[in-house]
């Protein structure tokens, strides 16, 4: 960020030595400052200073230069289109130049970094190169002026539908404000009960997997997180954080008294519409500004994805499906939160879910009834029900097929792996990053080599990327840039696709995502090493020799097909080499 040095002298300093105040004049001030619960800025202007002298010193004092807007030149089009004038006046914030790979923006508050960042991703989301930013001070008199005369259509040179089009072509939708007056604010009022519906119901309009509620200094801001990506959609103002927090919370079943510990709790919201069939689970986690509250969109009406919806490619899709016909042994999906893993085991079950087996599962929580002749249950672990005591109660209850929903600890491993031994198929999931980190993670664990080699069938570690939009996608030549971010992967001259942005997508150029996949079947020269307590390079060459195909590998061939960018595998996957 380009900006010049603070002079090192307080603000109040600076006015007296600019002549603004006496010494006398802003101890008069100061001691308002209390008393009317004001700032020294509003102070300033009900004195009758100028906002640009105030502002002006107020730049000096945080070290960024001052402009005059009404004497800016006019910026191109094509810098303006990426932000709305609704936008930019809600933040105080407009991009006003573009050289050298240096993006300018003026704003009246530089230090809403907020702001500042959003706006600096939505250029570098469009194309744009920006090696750096400088941000420049400016009134909000003179940023609204300027932001009507740079927006304002031009009579002459070129007609009024052109300019109109390409300013609104890759317009993302604006941060809207929430209108809540004070008096409003409290968690049952219409115009709150209103807003939290509200909230929820654009979300799963928006393909929403989790909306966020997040409290800030001065405002709480609402994202949404679409096909992986989060953006802020709305800003509550702060006198109405708690109100809408609370609401959430009385929904959810929560403990409203408490705010000092974390809580769960669920949203069943067709008890307040019925035409929009979710559940949502929500949590809270105490912050110094309030509650953060994150609540995942459990839709009831979607159906389980099939095998063939995941993206396994053929050789990945053949090495699962003969894993998953074994009669026992313990396949593992592992990955980050959010890689679809839950996803991928619910495939598996449905697919193995006939009249002559018995599939139980015990989940924290049951995100989805799969339905059939599957059980599941919820663990409790406050109560003692851990996911180590459902495995021993499920084994009492003659399955063939267990899901566990997770492996956190050697008690459980050890469970699932003896499950395993006495004839059960059992799933379950790993927070690791690769297929061959797993084994090794289950042996430092503590479980012992050679019962890791008899019992685990196949590890499939996995990532989603977005998707090429289908009703915008294009083809292209890779860039020299691409090349050399794919570091070798892809070579020059390759075809390659991407998404132009239309309203299918929203102006983003991706709907959707897709899984990428690392399978490991486990086989003789596997499990030999295994026994022998070889080391992880050693499994790893050996993995790869015998048919694995990495991540990064993958990924790579969904790029080449057409299914997903470039962009998408460098920011899914590490380099290999």
């Amino acid at each position: 960020m380009a900006f010049k040095k603070p002079t090192g002298k307080s603000f109040e300093e600076l006015l007296i030595e600019r002549g603004l105040l006496t010494k006398e004049k802003l101890q008069d001030l100061l001691t308002k400052i209390t008393k009317e619960k004001k700032s020294l800025e509003q102070l300033l202007l009900e004195s009758g200073f100028s906002e640009e002298k105030i502002a002006a010193i107020k730049a000096e004092y945080l070290g960024y230069e001052f402009v005059d807007l009404s004497s800016y030149p006019q910026p191109p089009v094509d810098l303006l289109k990426h932000i709305k004038p609704a936008y930019a006046k809600n933040y105080k914030v407009v991009p006003v130049k573009y050289e050298d790979e240096v993006l300018t923006i003026a704003m009246v508050e530089p230090r809403d970094f907020m702001a500042l960042d959003e706006v600096i991703r939505l250029y570098r989301d469009s194309k744009f190169r920006i090696k750096d930013s400088k941000v420049v001070m400016t009134t909000s008199k003179q940023l609204f002026s300027a932001i009507e005369k740079f927006y304002a259509i031009p009579k002459d040179e070129v007609g009024m539908g052109n300019i109109l089009s390409q300013l609104a072509e890759t317009y993302r939708p604006e941060i809207e404000v929430a209108e809540v007056a004070r008096e409003d604010a409290t968690e049952n009022s219409a115009p709150i009960v209103m807003l939290a519906n509200k909230i929820v119901e654009e979300a799963f309009q928006k393909r929403t997997s989790d909306i966020h509620i997040e409290p800030a200094l001065d405002h709480l801001r609402v994202r949404y997180r679409v096909d992986g990506e989060l953006a802020e959609v709305m800003r509550v103002p702060r006198y109405a954080q708690d109100a809408l927090i609370t609401r959430f919370k009385i929904m959810s079943d929560m403990r409203i008294d408490e705010r000092r510990q974390p809580q769960d709790g669920r949203i069943d919201f067709t008890k307040y519409n019925p035409a929009v069939e979710i559940d949502l689970r929500v949590s809270t986690v105490p912050t110094p500004h309030g509650e953060d509250v994150v609540m995942r969109i459990l839709d009831k009406k979607s159906s389980i994805l099939s095998l063939d919806m995941l993206g396994f490619n053929e050789h990945n899709m053949k090495l699962d499906r003969e894993a998953i016909s074994a009669p026992y042994g313990i396949l593992l999906h592992v990955g980050p939160t959010g890689s679809g893993k839950t996803t991928a085991l619910y495939a598996a079950l449905k697919s193995l879910d006939t009249s002559n087996v018995k599939i139980v599962t015990a989940e924290d929580p049951v995100e989805y009834t799969l339905g059939g002749q599957i059980i599941q249950s919820n663990v409790n672990p406050a109560a003692g029900y851990t996911f180590a005591k459902a495995i021993r109660a499920f084994m009492r209850h003659d399955p063939d097929i267990i899901l566990i929903g997770e492996i956190r600890d050697i008690e459980t491993a050890k469970t699932a792996v003896e499950a395993s031994l006495t004839g059960h198929l059992v799933f379950s999931t790993l927070h690791t990053n690769d297929a061959i980190g797993t084994v090794t993670r289950l042996t430092e664990m503590g479980i012992e080599p050679y019962l890791v080699a008899d019992s685990l069938l196949l590890v499939c570690a996995q990532r989603l990327m977005r998707r090429i939009c289908k009703k915008c996608k294009e083809s292209y030549i890779v860039t020299d840039e691409e090349v050399e971010m794919a570091k070798g992967d892809i070579k020059p001259g390759t075809t390659l696709y991407r998404g132009k942005g239309c309203d299918a997508c929203e102006g983003t150029g991706y709907k959707g995502r897709t899984g990428i996949y690392e399978v490991l079947a486990m086989n003789k020269q596997l499990r030999s090493l295994l026994i022998k307590e070889a080391s992880t390079e050693e499994l790893r060459k050996t993995a790869i020799e015998t048919g694995m195909l990495t991540l990064r590998q993958d990924a790579i061939e969904k790029a080449l097909t057409g299914v997903s960018t470039i962009e998408e595998v460098v920011s899914s996957t590490l380099a290999e080499g």
